[in-house]
């Protein structure tokens, strides 16, 4: 049997809070009915063309229980096996799906978002395609204050933990307010803007949870137009064998625009310990995700 992947182009990332929707908010609820709503009529189509490409039915019923369930199933041929399959590898993917919009601060209301997608897949009419472009747009406008409203709630968690930090008397401050609290001493002349330096490095949330990372030393170039101004910041307070934890303020780091895993007006923590100086023939920007230059 031809594989089935279900993809909603509207949405990429989605996350999930618990089955009962406690942690969800009104406006997440909303997204969950009208995303859930969406996905049933996008699952329904598919499967159909699929099935008739393929001179076949579907069991409907069968195909819920895979999906809701997303579990393994006995290898067989019959036709609740097949289409209780195709259920569990759709159901499998938007699981996944919810669980990645997490780090956006999304929450799905599983619940909801079941009964909606039951009720638009169960359906016996055809499906209506302006109707599918409406709720694309509602999708998209909700999606845009769920993502807008983490973000806000983020950045102030960002500020908290930075004001905290700076009351604490354990960091120092670079020139562009960067904090930091050396955690080993280095030798020999501080880095200079144009340098390209070896160093090991862990980007953290303000919540400890890592976002990038390179256990093996790297190159990074000293070079605002390559990396985050913040960090630039930070290696020219630094020289050979110095490793520091610093916190960088959202204004030196990626800004309102934020970046991919990064949230609008984000604070970041930084573990980053240096090496040296990079060899002539390893003197080429920092490899991918290294944090990006902030214009």
């Amino acid at each position: 049997m031809k594989k089935v992947i279900f993809i909603l182009a509207a949405v990429a990332l989605m996350a999930s809070c618990n089955k009962k929707g406690e942690g969800c908010t009104p406006i997440e609820d909303s997204l969950s009915n009208v995303y859930g709503t969406l996905a049933g009529y996008g699952i329904k189509q598919q499967v159909t063309s699929e099935m008739q490409m393929n001179n076949e039915s579907v069991n409907f019923e069968e195909f819920l229980k895979g999906l809701e369930k997303a579990i393994a199933t006995e290898a067989d041929t019959s036709l609740n096996a097949r289409s209780f399959e195709m259920g569990e590898q759709i159901g499998k993917q938007i699981s996944n799906g919810f669980a990645a919009m997490k780090e956006q601060g999304v929450n799905i209301n599983k619940d909801v978002f079941i009964a909606e997608l039951k009720k638009a897949f169960s359906e016996k009419k055809a499906v209506d395609q302006n109707k599918m472009m409406n709720l694309q747009m509602s999708l998209q406008a909700l999606m845009g204050k769920v993502q807008a409203q983490a973000a806000k709630q983020k950045a102030k968690e960002g500020e908290k933990y930075y004001q905290e930090a700076e009351k604490s008397g354990k960091y120092k401050k670079t020139a562009m307010g960067v904090l930091y609290k050396v955690e080993k001493q280095g030798k020999g002349a501080k880095f200079k803007k144009g340098d390209n330096v070896m160093l090991k490095y862990k980007g953290m949330h303000v919540d400890g949870k890592v976002f990038d990372h390179a256990q093996q030393a790297v190159p990074f170039p000293v070079d605002e137009t390559q990396i985050i101004k913040g960090f630039v910041d930070m290696l020219v307070n630094m020289n050979p064998g110095m490793k520091v934890t610093c916190i960088i303020p959202a204004k030196v780091a990626y800004g309102d625009a934020g970046s991919q895993n990064i949230m609008p007006g984000e604070t970041l923590v930084f573990e980053i310990e240096t090496v040296g100086m990079a060899p002539a023939e390893k003197a080429a920007p920092a490899p991918a995700p290294a944090p990006a230059a902030q214009k």
